[in-house]
């Protein structure tokens, strides 16, 4: 019976060593609004969480498009 590995099976530990490479932060996948409003303000309100995601949503997505935009002349980067 044959088993079928991963496609990243050889190199999936290697970015959690790799510390020489990019290390900048994924607002992506973090968000923005988490590391810069206090902590506080994500337990309370069901309604004001909800609104707050809402808002770093939108935020992620313009970043995104400026980061489209500021690459916009090398067409090898899509």
């Amino acid at each position: 019976m044959d088993i079928k590995n991963n496609l990243d099976f050889r190199t999936h530990n290697l970015e959690y060593y790799d510390n020489t490479g990019n290390n900048k932060y994924d607002y992506a996948e973090d968000g923005i609004l988490r590391k810069t409003l206090p902590k506080i303000l994500f337990k309370g309100n069901s309604i004001l969480v909800t609104f707050l995601q809402m808002m770093d949503l939108k935020i992620i997505m313009i970043l995104k498009y400026v980061d489209k935009l500021k690459n916009f002349k090398h067409i090898s980067k899509y």
